[in-house]
């Protein structure tokens, strides 16, 4: 019976369930770009017949079969032959003990006693053991992604952990770095500085020493000069010429030796200025 039916389904010429079937005079059905291509190769003779009765037609108008369609469609979802083909196998329906097929759309049993066909009618529907393989399969294509993500993922989350690893490892080695520079440059400059200390030190000691030396000169230069400058004003208090031009010589020597002192503080200030 279902050898039948699906027969009064198929078109002629694909051998194939009807796609959108055509009649155009003579009752025979056919798809409707079957039918076209036949004609097709027809135009050179100028006729158009049925493949299936050899009748012919000067201008055949293609009329679309609704109900046909709607047998196919049904069929389609609910292939009579793999119903009935399912009734013979060892899966009954626990309350009605009748066949269960098994929907791809919705990924469910069908009871196609139980359940309403309509619920179905536009869906992919087959049986159990077809279910079962083309689930099988889907499911191995799934665990196979899922285990490449695995790989990947595992030598992602390696590689970040080799990549923290090292970076530590280089985080600390700079700062040891970082460290023993600053610290070799720390102790440069300690020692620069105490170096240029010492050195200030000294040549502090050696100007504050060479300008005592000077101040106790001078302090000397200048109680002499002013020796010099009583000795002058004694001499000229004296109102006798007699007393006034006796020791004269010795006069002169003083007022030379003050001349000397005079030029000796003009050198001063010149070292002043050199300090």
């Amino acid at each position: 019976m279902a050898c039948c039916l699906k027969d009064e389904l198929l078109c002629s010429i694909c051998l194939s369930i009807y796609q959108d079937p055509v009649s155009f005079g003579c009752e025979h059905y056919f798809c409707r770009k079957c039918i076209t291509e036949h004609w097709s190769r027809q135009e050179p003779h100028g006729t158009r017949d049925c493949p299936e009765c050899r009748r012919t037609f000067t201008d055949p108008l293609l009329s679309p079969s609704l109900k046909l369609s709607n047998i196919v469609e049904r069929y389609s979802a609910f292939p009579l032959d793999a119903i009935l083909n399912a009734q013979r196998s060892s899966y009954p329906c626990k309350d009605h003990e009748k066949v269960k097929l098994f929907c791809l759309t919705d990924k469910s049993l069908v009871c196609f006693f139980c359940d309403e066909p309509a619920l179905h009618e536009q869906h992919q529907v087959t049986t159990i053991d077809e279910a079962y393989e083309e689930i099988q399969r889907e499911m191995k294509e799934q665990l196979a992604t899922l285990q490449d993500s695995e790989r990947g993922h595992t030598e992602a989350l390696q590689l970040l952990q080799r990549q923290l690893t090292e970076t530590k490892s280089s985080a600390k080695s700079l700062h040891a770095t970082i460290g023993d520079a600053f610290d070799r440059l720390h102790r440069f400059l300690r020692e620069r500085q105490k170096s240029m200390l010492e050195e200030l030190e000294m040549d502090t000691a050696r100007k504050l020493a060479d300008i005592e030396h000077k101040i106790q000169r001078y302090s000397q230069q200048l109680r002499d000069v002013k020796e010099g400058i009583q000795i002058l004003q004694e001499r000229l208090n004296e109102t006798g010429r007699h007393d006034f031009l006796e020791g004269v010589a010795v006069t002169s020597e003083r007022c030379w030796k003050v001349s000397s002192l005079q030029s000796i503080s003009q050198l001063l200030c010149g070292d002043s200025k050199i300090l």
